[in-house]
């Protein structure tokens, strides 16, 4: 059902943009003046082909802003490991620490609980 409405809208769509082609074959002068003195086009096809650049700009800002994201996510996913790796040195080396009085206490006949504290 969902496929069959989707293809219904692209057919309307379609369909809009032929109307508005065949509508608006007038010829309009596009003319930068300073520079260049200027060609005349369909006035339809001035506006597609303005669409098609606004639709390449916003897919180049969009795979831009895309791949900023990704790499920021991937620096924070780096860095969460180094810091993961950091905690497990420094809780190994608390416990290599904690063990080593222990048995420095129990050697010395005292109480390990009594040393830690």
């Amino acid at each position: 059902m969902l496929l069959l409405i989707r293809r219904l809208f692209w057919l309307l769509m379609g369909l809009a943009l032929v109307f508005f082609a065949v509508n608006n074959r007038t010829m309009v002068q596009i003319s930068f003046e300073p520079f260049w003195s200027g060609f005349s086009m369909p006035l339809y096809l001035l506006l597609f082909i303005g669409i098609f650049i606004g639709l390449l700009v916003s897919a180049f800002v969009t795979g831009w802003l895309r791949l900023e994201g990704f790499t920021k996510r991937r620096k924070a996913e780096r860095r969460a490991g180094y810091l993961e790796d950091q905690m497990s040195a420094m809780a190994e080396d608390a416990y290599v620490t904690q063990a080593a009085r222990a048995r420095e206490t129990a050697q010395t006949g005292g109480s390990a609980l009594a040393k830690t504290e």
